[in-house]
């Protein structure tokens, strides 16, 4: 562990244990004061809550991929000299015949390069690494399944029912046992696009690291637009977001395939005003045992400020923050993800998802990731539009819960 990791680390096990002896010293004060108290305490609560965050996201995004040294590896290491010096000189025509020759040769590249095939592929060195900084930020990549396909066709099977299974005895007679459900589901998919632009000037400067400034802006532009389809996207030219499936009040037995079971938070436009964690103790037992194992909750940072302060009969807080490196906040029990495109608690809103979000959820990542680059129409500025195809949709829908913000 990092000495500042370890240090944000202490400061947060110091911030929460003089928050819970503040809340237990303040009872006799008046309203007013104990509010006061509480949250001042609990303003530096929450920047060490981020600090351990933001320190946790650093060292994992400092993490980069080594290419191997094979004759795959060298072909890698030849397109992404090619790639960077065609960024640097955009005109020049050896730079875009030595890129043209170097993507050919890839062993990840198929069909032809250049305008032919709407671009060029990006090598897969930074590829990777533009990937591997978007599965650190964006929250639904962490936490839902992700797989790579060649075709927008891809889809994927979901047993409904389980395979049929029947009792006999040693030599009995075997009966053919009832016949499983399959449910397909069919990712929506979108062209996700980054338009990052640079001057000349700075191209020009040896010093400057144009791969490691691409990576980052076009990582950081693609987590935030593919977090928001992810979770909430309505499948038109885009992911169909985990949020929007059609919500039921059913149990599993009678649950419509792709519906997602609710539970009422018992307050018309917030929880319940007495025993309001009750509501999260019915949704965790809503799901399967088999699914608890890895479930998790999710919720956006203002949500969550909320259910932190939430007791059980004895007194003791519900929510307990990580306090070692890699190790998350959970709630009562289980880790809690901060995804800040869930909605905020209103009525009749759905802000809480709990559930295992690997079987619950699926994006599809299709191969390749592709740059055109524009040095014409911005005279002194280059510009890249970077593209992915991605897809997602709700899986296993029985996989995941969510509260709904009603009293009935």
């Amino acid at each position: 562990m990092s000495t500042e990791i370890k240090s944000v680390i202490e400061t947060l096990g110091r911030e929460w244990e003089a928050f819970k002896a503040a809340d237990a010293a303040t009872k006799s004060r008046s309203e007013s004061e104990r509010k006061e108290i509480l949250e001042k305490i609990d303003g530096a609560l929450n920047s060490a809550i981020e600090a351990k965050k933001s320190a946790e996201d650093a060292a994992a995004k400092a993490a980069r991929f080594a290419v191997s040294g094979s004759s795959e590896g060298k072909k890698e290491d030849e397109h992404k000299s090619a790639f960077v010096s065609y960024i640097r000189s955009p005109r020049d025509q050896k730079a875009i015949a030595a890129l043209q020759d170097a993507e050919r040769k890839a062993v990840y590249t198929t069909g032809s390069g250049g305008s032919a095939a709407g671009g060029y592929a990006v090598p897969e060195e930074i590829s990777r690494a533009i990937i591997t900084q978007l599965t650190n930020v964006s929250p639904m990549r962490q936490v839902a399944s992700v797989v790579t396909a060649s075709s927008p066709d891809y889809k994927v099977l979901v047993d409904t029912l389980g395979t049929g299974t029947a009792w006999a005895g040693e030599n009995g007679a075997r009966s053919e046992s009832n016949t499983p459900s399959l449910g397909e589901v069919a990712p929506t998919f979108g062209t996700l696009y980054a338009y990052p632009k640079a001057s000349e000037e700075s191209l020009n400067d040896i010093f400057f690291d144009v791969a490691g400034w691409l990576t980052n802006s076009v990582s950081v532009a693609f987590a935030a637009a593919e977090g928001t389809a992810f979770t909430s996207g309505n499948g038109t030219n885009k992911p169909t977001g985990l949020m929007v499936a059609t919500k039921s009040a059913n149990d599993d037995a009678s649950l419509a395939f792709g519906s997602h079971q609710f539970v009422l938070s018992g307050g018309a436009s917030d929880f319940a005003a007495s025993n309001p964690s009750d509501a999260l103790i019915t949704l965790i037992h809503k799901l399967k045992a088999g699914y608890r194992a890895n479930a998790r909750f999710m919720m956006n940072k203002g949500v969550l400020a909320s259910v932190r302060k939430f007791k059980d009969a004895e007194g003791n807080y519900l929510w307990s923050p990580g306090l070692a490196a890699g190790m998350p906040s959970t709630l009562l029990g289980y880790a809690v993800v901060e995804n800040e495109d869930m909605a905020d608690v209103a009525a009749n809103a759905f802000p809480i998802a709990f559930g295992d979000f690997r079987a619950g959820y699926t994006i599809v990542d299709l191969v390749g990731l592709r740059v055109t680059m524009d040095e014409v129409t911005s005279p002194g500025q280059v510009k890249w539009i970077f593209r992915k195809r991605v897809g997602g949709k709700v899986t296993d829908n029985q996989a995941v819960k969510v509260l709904k913000i009603a009293a009935a």
